[in-house]
């Protein structure tokens, strides 16, 4: 969870210096609060699919059980807005995985055998392949193929591949948390101004 606040002196401060009501500080607050938590999600999720070389898309849906990995909340009553960042594992089934190689025999091995996913294949695990999934109900499932790869030289155990973009975004989302105090103070001033130029 990301937070951030202006002080309560700056807040009277613009307040005075635009001459605005509690009426009209209240409905700019309300913009400014929408408008920075909305400019932090939006950076947060490009910064990290480009510093990981992963699809936006990922980041954004939901998943099976109706969450996102990033989403924000508005509270106008105690003007607060927060910022949830999920950094648990993608799975590479939904960083639309391609398959190379087959793995051919025994006695004539595919030297690159495996499955890559990522923006440009960035992602690469050898000796890994494409299992196709269903419901148990025979229809398709969110993701038509799910990446595996044995554990051993044995047929079984299997293990699903992941990505782990963990320590990266939480150096973003810190990084980012730096900046959104200025970033919350100029929406106010400038939702401030609109406000009381509209008269």
């Amino acid at each position: 969870m990301i937070e951030a606040k202006i002080e309560k002196d700056e807040i009277k401060r613009l307040q005075r210096f635009f001459s605005a009501t509690d009426r009209e500080l209240d409905v700019a607050s309300n913009y400014a609060l929408k408008q920075a938590v909305g400019w932090m999600k939006s950076q947060l999720v490009k910064r990290i699919a480009k510093e990981n070389s992963l699809q936006q898309k990922p980041l954004t849906e939901k998943n099976t059980k109706g969450a996102s990995r990033v989403y924000t909340t508005t509270n106008p009553g105690d003007k607060t807005a927060r910022l949830w960042l999920g950094v648990y594992k993608i799975s590479l089934a939904r960083l639309k995985p391609k398959q190379y190689g087959k793995g051919g025999t025994k006695r004539h091995k595919s030297p690159r055998a495996g499955v890559s996913a990522g923006v440009g294949g960035s992602i690469f695990r050898e000796g890994a392949f494409l299992m196709p999934i269903t419901r148990n109900n025979g229809s398709a499932a969110v993701v038509p193929y799910q990446v595996m790869k044995r554990s051993g030289k044995n047929r079984l155990p299997i293990a699903k591949q992941d990505y782990s973009y963990k320590e990266s975004a939480l150096n973003i989302g810190n990084d980012l948390q730096k900046q959104i105090p200025k970033k919350l103070t100029d929406a106010l001033r400038s939702k401030l101004k609109w406000q009381t130029e509209k008269k």
